[in-house]
């Protein structure tokens, strides 16, 4: 099991400074990796300012050395495959090879307040994730699908883990699995929140996920803002087969959360 810290990307956190500053004490606490949102526009409840994750990303990329980074969830309808997989590149290039590209539909808001549509978003997604994947393993690229179209571009290769995230229980296979190297499921509770999936819906969420054709080997990452994680509750889901558990900067203030990084993730025996 690793930790994280997850925080988003607006209001108190809006600022690329907070961020870095927040990530750097996450590396010297020991902590394996720090993940940002990735949003247009706040959510309903935080105001703006909102920033970009991939200039925050690059900023904490340069004042850290070994701590894991990424945008946790890239909404990839929003964008072109082959910006993104240059974008990703170069972060994976800078960073040392410690970015991993987390991918999902994204809020329906991102699209629909600058007049996009959000329709088909889990077709675009799945397409683009596709597309991606075959840009950052290089080469020439010929595509010509329902959404996106690449003919004659060359690309360098370079290796970027790519995880696919979506929410939970699933009536439809799990969106961008194909080929994926991990998972970030989302379970909303009955007081619209996010909670944590028990030991036995992780068991299942593993298996919806290597059956749409994620790896079996895949990493698999836990999170709920109401649940922090402690060194029983952590053991408990590595042995049901979560390999990652996010602690959450949402409900709480940046100096809040930096003393919480400041004390450690926990330590399993």
């Amino acid at each position: 099991m690793r930790f994280g810290v997850y925080v988003p990307s607006y209001g108190p956190y809006g600022d690329p400074r907070v961020l870095r500053d927040l990530a750097v004490a996450a590396e010297n606490a020991d902590w394996d990796g720090f993940f940002v949102y990735d949003l247009i526009g706040p959510l309903d409840d935080a105001p703006p300012p909102v920033v970009d994750p991939w200039v925050t990303l690059s900023a904490i990329a340069q004042a850290t050395t070994s701590i894991a980074l990424g945008p946790m969830v890239v909404p990839v309808p929003r964008r072109r495959p082959w910006k993104l997989a240059l974008e990703a590149a170069t972060l994976q290039r800078l960073s040392g090879g410690r970015l991993i590209l987390g991918l999902g539909a994204g809020v329906a808001t991102d699209y629909t307040n600058f007049g996009e549509s959000a329709a088909r978003l889990g077709s675009r997604l799945d397409e683009a994730a596709e597309l991606l994947r075959r840009i950052l393993a290089g080469g020439e690229i010929e595509h010509a699908g329902e959404h996106y179209r690449v003919s004659g571009a060359r690309f360098a290769p370079i290796e970027v883990p790519v995880w696919t995230s979506g929410f939970w229980p699933r009536r439809t296979p799990v969106r961008a699995a194909r080929d994926a190297d991990g998972l970030f499921p989302q379970i909303r509770d009955p007081h619209n929140d996010f909670r944590l999936p028990t030991p036995e819906e992780l068991v299942r969420i593993r298996a919806d996920f290597v059956a749409a054709g994620g790896r079996a080997d895949g990493d698999i990452a836990i999170w709920s803002p109401s649940t922090e994680p402690s060194a029983e509750r952590a053991s408990q889901y590595a042995a049901a087969g979560a390999t990652w558990w996010f602690s959450d900067g949402s409900t709480v203030t940046p100096e809040q959360l930096r003393t919480r990084i400041a004390a450690g993730p926990p330590t399993l025996t």
